[in-house]
């Protein structure tokens, strides 16, 4: 009872008019309406891209009946074609599936592709654009181990190098992370069939000029750099490199003339990221939180640097941080010159971060990176940072409502995201400490794609 079929690929779809143009608007106006030749035909040859065609008998029954199975594999394809053919309940479907299953499409190599195609229509798809983007920030050595990494187009990773709250080891980390996915773009350069030899070498070069300039040299210790010279990257390309890593050596040096200089040129060469090693950091992980007594606190001492550069003198700055997962309480008092202040309890969950040491106005960024759970995977779901002045006279700040306090007080039947381990009764946090000294900046920019 067919009246119509549709051509995909070498596969021929039989259908019917009043279905498809009930379903959606591009197929209405392409078959209804007497400007297009398509309106006049009973076969009719769509043009897909490769990757849709596999879907598209999905895709057609969904039309039909309004089911359809979506996976890791499918979604994005399955959201090109209702874009395409502006099906709105398909679209929403498949960005829902897509939110829920960021981690997921991380670990098993979805996560590059899914961002590079919602970029494309990041006015429509914003919502998971940001949720990928963020997931890509904050758990970058997650997403390099996967298989589509060396798929991440060229103007993303540098765009994603310029960012002070990427998360990462430690500077050095970055760049191995950066020269893993230069040597897999140099394989796929040297495939190309296409290019001679001399535009494989001037594509190369220009692979790595736009993407090795923000990373921050200054930020890695003299070993560090020292360790740079035996990577293959560097062996190949001292022209470039070797005066980039002199970046590093001037900072640590202490040659401020030099260091403005390139600050007027590279304002974020001087700023620390959110390193996670221990120089800058330490973990909070609190076991059993259902058995931890109310408005108790869990205490950690740590030390962290006070300044990155080799050549400053007392550079270790020792910190205190207090955690209250289930609210503070504060007992009923009375006043020397009388009166009572009342019992009040805060519903909040805290971290108080205390210096212990002597400053004068120092300025540092206390960033707390708090571990969730989606799709049975552990990776960074939210970040909270706080930069200020610490002094005699202001030593310590409070943060708040680090974790949704009632979202905490549920049943074991409903257990919240941000509840790790084994048995999802753990809470797991990490609290870098970075110096924000006289040469950092204090914005870096979007990670926004036009």
């Amino acid at each position: 009872m067919s009246d119509i079929v549709l051509v995909v690929g070498e596969h021929r779809y039989p259908a019917h008019r009043v279905i498809l143009c009930a379903s959606s608007e591009v197929f209405h106006v392409m078959l209804l309406n007497p400007e297009w030749n398509e309106c006049r035909k009973n076969v009719i040859e769509l043009k897909e891209e490769p990757y849709v065609t596999e879907v598209f008998p999905q895709f057609l029954k969904y039309l039909y009946i309004g089911q359809i199975n979506i996976s890791l594999q499918t979604a994005m394809p399955v959201l090109a074609l209702a874009d395409k053919y502006d099906i709105k309940d398909l679209v929403q479907l498949c960005v829902e599936y897509m939110l829920k299953h960021v981690a997921k499409a991380a670990h098993q190599g979805y996560l590059v592709s899914w961002l590079q195609y919602t970029i494309s229509f990041a006015a429509y798809h914003e919502t998971v654009t940001d949720a990928l983007k963020t997931f890509l920030k904050w758990n970058l050595k997650l997403v390099s181990e996967a298989k589509d990494f060396s798929d991440l187009d060229v103007s993303i990773m540098a765009l994603l190098l310029q960012q002070n709250d990427l998360i990462v080891k430690s500077e050095y980390d970055l760049f191995q992370i950066l020269e893993k996915w230069l040597l897999f773009k140099k394989e796929q350069i040297e495939c190309d069939c296409n290019l001679s030899d001399e535009d494989k070498t001037e594509s190369y070069q220009m692979l790595i000029e736009m993407t090795i300039k923000h990373i921050r040299f200054a930020m890695m210790t003299p070993c560090e750099l020292a360790h740079m010279l035996l990577s293959p990257i560097v062996e190949g390309h001292k022209l470039f490199l070797v005066p980039r890593m002199a970046i590093g050596m001037s900072y640590h040096g202490g040659q401020k003339e030099k260091i403005y200089d390139i600050i007027k040129s590279e304002p974020l060469q001087f700023t620390p990221r959110l390193y996670t090693c221990d120089n800058h950091s330490t973990i909070i992980n609190l076991k059993d939180f259902d058995q931890f007594p109310e408005y108790s606190n869990y205490v950690s001492c740590f030390f962290s640097h006070k300044s990155l550069a080799e050549h400053e003198d007392d550079k270790t700055v020792m910190w205190e941080a207090e955690f209250f997962p289930r609210g503070i309480k504060y007992n009923k008092a009375k006043i020397i010159w009388g009166g009572d202040v009342p019992e009040t309890v805060l519903k909040t969950v805290r971290l108080k971060v205390t210096c212990r040491n002597e400053l004068h106005n120092e300025r540092f960024k206390i960033s707390v990176l708090i571990t969730g759970v989606q799709n049975q995977i552990e990776h960074v779901m939210s970040i909270r940072e706080r930069t200020e002045y610490f002094s005699d006279c202001s030593s310590g700040i409070n943060i708040d409502n680090l974790i949704p306090y009632d979202e905490l007080a549920l049943s074991s039947i409903k257990l919240s995201q941000f509840l790790v381990g084994s048995k999802r009764n753990d809470i797991l946090l990490q609290v870098v400490i970075t110096p924000m000294g006289q040469y950092t900046s204090r914005s870096s920019p979007l990670l926004e794609f036009k």
